[in-house]
């Protein structure tokens, strides 16, 4: 009872703060609340797949399996970038839309995945499942600039978004796991039960303001590039449009690989070297733990540049490597895992707030679509090299050098972009034209100013002023009779009193014996002057 009424206060906190900072009247809470309800399917399906692929076989047989999961989810990643995005950019009027039938369509999915858990076409129901929680991803991101409060940041609204979906997975991932646990339900009725959260998003997309399928202000980036970046071909415009969006997705694609290779690499090393389901567990809630950690460490340095944040990801995640290399053991590894999540999801959160802030709304969609996709595809050949069996201390020592290079590469690569853009924009800045009213600082003091080329218009007449009326002479004030006690005798006092006689200098002041005090006593100088004499 009291861990049930713990539980339901401490969802309550939760969505307290999350309708906090106008987000209720933005829209952003409901967002987050769909957010909630899409991560929660997720987790039942990550459930559902992990024990009918990874628990329920032998560690052989395991590898096999998950090695054709990871070849079948290959494909559609490849082809999410030309045609999801560009479809949810063409879309603009009906993005509560787009949600609603991305819900629908997974909810049908899981149902019928279902059924065929102990068959091949749970492969290409996988599949659709993946395809379509990558396609939410892409069209919620594209929503977010449009239910932003004012006082919020990007990088804080996504790793609030991204600590909800944390928790959303901590609590009913376990809830799956128990259910799955139960005789004659199994594995399906989780899946059964993960359809009908799908359905219940469905509502919750519709819940979603109606600015949010409003296009206006949405106009497409048609301003002309600088002279300097017009003359050189198209691999340098395409440079200048996207600024530090390149190594931003460098890293943020590195920490993804890394992610995916601890993620197989530790689990199948913890099973193989004699691990029992305590270690995988461990394994488990340090990924979580890690994840909730960076999505917090991400939303404190949501005021910083989002550069910064990406590099610190990257040292967090080669120190860690490093000293799991150094000195392996399994305790080592978990602490390993968790830096390195703990670096993926803070390399997400900057990676997705440099896309909101450097590409325009009308083909947000397409870069997140190509982001998500370049993501996906890297913890897809990452989870492919942890299936390599390799010693702990060769494996770390690998992915320590990979994360030491990267890091090297992509500062260097930050400072070189940082460099251009100053240099251009003084480059601009220079040939820009001055204007009329602008002063020339080319030429020295004295030099007469260039004449504009068009003509001055004439002065505007001013109207000829009304004369004033004369005014009335005021009447001669008439003499006061002298008074009666001022007579010829009585002399008045002079106009400037500063004027006066000096008053005359007392007797005492005069005598040659010295000075004298007002109270008659002579001062020291008189007395000495009398004891010398």
């Amino acid at each position: 009872m009291n861990l049930g009424s713990t539980v339901v206060n401490s969802l309550r906190r939760l969505r307290a703060s999350v309708r906090g900072n106008d987000a209720d009247r933005s829209g952003l809470s409901s967002l987050t609340e769909l957010s909630f309800v899409n991560a929660a399917g997720d987790a039942l399906v990550t459930v559902a797949l992990a024990g009918s692929l990874f628990f329920a076989v032998p560690s052989g047989e395991a590898r096999s399996k998950v090695a054709l999961y990871l070849l079948v989810t290959m494909v559609p990643f490849a082809l999410l970038a030309p045609v999801i995005g560009p479809l949810l950019d063409r879309v603009a009027y009906g993005r509560r839309t787009a949600l609603a039938a991305i819900c629908l369509g997974r909810g049908l999915l899981a149902w019928q995945l279902a059924g065929a858990l102990d068959g091949l076409a749970v492969y290409p129901l996988a599949l659709g499942l993946l395809v379509l929680s990558r396609g939410f991803g892409v069209a919620r991101s594209a929503v977010i600039p449009r239910v932003a409060p004012a006082e919020l940041t990007l990088v804080t609204i996504n790793s609030r978004i991204s600590l909800v979906n944390i928790v959303a997975g901590a609590v009913v991932a376990p809830v799956g796991l128990g259910i799955a646990n139960i005789p004659f339900v199994g594995y399906p009725w989780v899946l059964r039960i993960c359809a009908l959260v799908y359905m219940a998003g469905v509502l919750l997309a519709f819940n979603l303001p109606g600015h949010v399928d409003s296009a206006a202000g949405e106009q497409p980036l048609r301003g002309p590039l600088p002279s300097s970046v017009a003359r050189r071909g198209v691999g340098a415009r395409i440079r200048a449009f996207l600024g530090t969006l390149p190594v931003a997705l460098r890293a943020a694609l590195v920490l993804r690989s890394l992610v995916g290779f601890l993620t197989f690499y530790l689990a199948f090393l913890l099973r193989t070297n004699g691990g029992n389901n305590l270690w995988l567990g461990g394994l488990a809630v340090c990924a979580g733990a890690g994840s909730g950690l960076g999505v917090f460490i991400g939303g404190r340095l949501g005021r910083r540049r989002p550069e910064g944040i990406l590099m610190l990801a990257l040292v967090l995640a080669a120190g860690g490597c490093l000293g799991a290399a150094i000195t392996y053991t399994k305790f080592t590894s978990l602490v390993a895992a968790l830096l390195a999540s703990m670096a993926g999801s803070m390399g997400k959160l900057a990676l997705d707030a440099i896309i909101q802030r450097d590409i325009p709304e009308t083909t947000r969609n397409s870069a997140f679509a190509r982001s998500e996709t370049g993501l996906q595809l890297a913890w897809v050949a990452g989870g492919g090299l942890g299936l390599i069996e390799m010693p702990g201390t060769v494996g770390f020592a690998v992915a320590a050098a990979a994360m030491g290079i990267t890091l090297f590469v992509e500062a260097g690569a930050l400072r070189r972009s940082r460099l251009a853009a100053r240099t251009q924009f003084r480059a601009d800045t220079r040939n820009r034209p001055p204007a009329h009213n602008d002063p020339d600082t080319t030429k020295p003091l004295g030099h007469p100013g260039v004449p504009p080329q068009a003509p001055m218009p004439p002065p505007i007449p001013m109207p000829t002023p009304t004369p004033m009326p004369t005014p009335t002479p005021m009447p001669t004030p008439t003499p006061m009779p002298p008074s009666a006690h001022a007579t010829a005798s009585t002399p008045l006092p002079p106009a400037d009193p500063w004027r006066q006689a000096p008053l005359p200098i007392p007797a005492t002041l005069q005598d040659p014996t010295g000075p004298t005090r007002p109270d008659r006593r002579r001062t020291a100088r008189g007395l000495r002057w009398r004891r010398r004499n």
